[in-house]
Parts: C-alpha cells; structure tokens; sequence
C-alpha cells in the first residue's frame, strides 16, 4: 500500500482483488435495504475494478483513506471503461478472430481478454458517481398542491457513499420561484438548478440539518430526509509473504476509529496471515412520522447531545418551528478478527446495533 496523494492510498495485486473481494461480500452479508445505494450496481463496479487490474488494464486501485472505499478516480474509471466499450468492440472486431491468432503474438491474447472485459462491461450497470432524479408522488392541479421525492446518490467528499431521499410538498399559490417544475401535463418533474445546486451542496449534512435547511425555501414544505451512507470500512490485508499489512490510512477520530486504531497496536499489530475488514452502514432519518427521537449510531449522537449549554436554547428555539423527529441507526459487518471492534465500539456508546459475519474464505 502506497499513499500517492491527499486521502488516497493505492492497492496493487493480489491485495486489490483480496480488499474488493471482502468490500463486495460485505454489502451483500449487510442485507441494505432501499434506503441505501443500490448494493448490485456498486458490487458490479467493484467486479469491474477487480477484472481490470487482472487483465493488467490498470495497474493500481486507489482507495480514499479516510473511508476505505474506492476513490472517486477509480468508480470513474470504471464508468468510462463502459462509455467505451461499444466503441472499442466495433474497432478491435471479432473475438474469435484475436484468439485464433493468440498464437503469433502475446498483443493478440491481450486483445481478446480486452475484448472479453467490454463485452461483460456495456450491459453492467455500475455505480453512480452523482445521480439526481425527481420523482412525482401525487399531484392537485385544482389546489396547486405537488408533492415530491428527490433522490441523490453520490460519493461524498469525505470518501463515503450516499443516498439521500427527500420528500416534500409545494403549493404553487406560494411560489415565487418554484423550486421544482413540472410539465404541461402534470406527469414529469424536474428541479430547478439553483435547488438541485442546493440539495447537492448539502447532501454532507446530516439529515436534521438538512431538514431544517430545505423546509426553509419558500413554498416549500418539507416531510422526510433520508439518509443512507455505505462506510466507512476499515480493512487491513497481508502484503506478499504478511510481513506487512496494507491497512485503512486514515480512520476517523471517533468511537470506531479509536477502537480500530487500538486494535491495530494491539491484536491486530500480531495479525499477517488474515485478511480482516469491518463495514459500517448508516442511515439517518428526519421526517414528521417518527414517534420517539434517539440515535442508536455509536459514532453518531443526536445534534442536541453534542451542542454545549450555551448553544441549547437557540436549539431548542429552532427545533419548536419544525415539527420533525430524528432517528438514527448503524449496522456493521465484520471478518471474525474485527468483531470485537464492532462490539467495543458499541459498548463505549450504550447502542445495540446487528453485526454481521463476513467469513474468511
């Protein structure tokens, strides 16, 4: 493992194919629900990674170091290998035909298995990097009255994968300018630029704030945000004969990060022969039908346990104006030797949260 620039790590064969293997398996064992990105379109862009880097395609998977998932550089370069593929068949022609003159020449053989990597690639649908849509839940042309959900799915600047659902409603009679359109027959929705810009610049927030933020925008009212976030995953593979380990860079300074770092000087300073990985998947709500507020996410309080006395009140103030509750939540997945890491980490906060076995194969 070699750090080659700001939060980001690079992983070479074979300990590439070993991390994405157990990244892959993990959002499978973690079983996520619709509140997360999709699991299959980023498990796809995972297999892309790895069949790059076997057929010598690309020689490095560069890895955020603070979440310890692939980089912004890598999900991107899986995309264009796809916005090319089609392309690139018509121009290497027929398969059959590289492969019957495999013999002649090594660039021939090279060519073939190219050839096989494109073809697997134009029909996989892979991760987004940044999608936004617009979705019409129901609509009153007598009222004026349109509600709406926004979808975005995104990696975040801090290295983690998100999907934030908004749900909101608009009244026409309160525009000035509306922040989501519709067409001339009332059936597709498009937000405007200036509130898509918004959504996008806040979708880092958690979602109270973000709540608070939206339900501000006039003509708006604002029912839930949703918030579902795959990391950040903490992994540590044996490098050649486990003289070394290639481990996660930079681990947050919280709860888990604290536990991962303690671990890796401790149990896991011993471990060379095994490679270990931990996952966390978030989700953090606001909405009006939530019944009781609380956080069950060990690395996550509420807002209000984390202000100090003096900021309390103007808390309290804001909160009575927006009638919403917040829940929050994590679950984890963890190889045998980072179980107890989940667990600590649970333990310290008073939380129980599911964690998941990833088994070493």
């Amino acid at each position: 493992m070699t750090v080659v620039a700001l939060h980001t790590q690079a992983l070479v064969l074979p300990e590439a194919a070993t991390y994405l293997d157990l990244l892959g398996r993990s959002l499978h064992a973690a079983r996520l629900s619709n509140a997360f990105p999709e699991r299959r379109p980023l498990q796809h862009s995972l297999e892309t990674l790895a069949e790059s880097l076997r057929l010598g395609l690309h020689g490095e998977l560069y890895v955020d170091s603070r979440a310890g998932l692939p980089n912004l550089a890598s999900l991107t370069r899986a995309l264009t290998d796809k916005s090319v593929a089609r392309e690139s068949l018509a121009r290497m022609g027929d398969r059959a035909a590289l492969e019957a003159r495999a013999g002649e020449a090594e660039v021939f053989a090279r060519l073939a298995a190219k050839h096989g990597y494109y073809e697997k690639l134009q029909d996989r649908e892979l991760a987004p990097v940044d999608h936004q849509r617009v979705l019409l839940r129901r609509h009153d042309p007598a009222s004026g009255t349109a509600a709406f959900r926004i979808e975005l799915t995104k990696l975040d600047a801090s290295g983690v994968y998100v999907r934030l659902q908004i749900e909101l409603t608009q009244v026409s009679s309160l525009w000035r300018r509306k922040v989501i359109d519709l067409d001339k027959d009332g059936e597709t929705a498009a937000a405007s630029e200036a509130f898509r810009a918004m959504v996008y610049r806040c979708a880092d927030l958690d979602a109270e704030a973000l709540f608070m933020r939206l339900h501000g925008a006039e003509g708006v009212s604002v029912e839930r945000v949703q918030r579902g976030v795959i990391g950040p995953v903490l992994f540590a593979v044996p490098i050649g004969s486990g003289v070394q380990v290639a481990r996660t860079a930079e681990a947050g300074d919280d709860a888990l990060g604290r536990e991962w770092h303690a671990w890796s000087v401790g149990a896991g300073a011993a471990e060379h022969e095994r490679p270990e990985l931990l996952a966390a998947f978030a989700t953090d709500s606001a909405a009006l039908d939530i019944r009781d507020e609380r956080s069950n996410d060990p690395i996550s309080p509420l807002l209000r346990d984390r202000l100090r006395d003096q900021e309390q009140a103007r808390y309290r103030a804001l909160r009575e104006r927006y009638p919403f509750k917040v829940f929050k939540d994590r679950k984890f997945v963890a190889t045998p030797g980072l179980k107890a890491v989940a667990h600590a980490t649970c333990a310290a906060a008073g939380t129980k949260n599911m964690i998941y076995d990833l088994q070493y194969r």
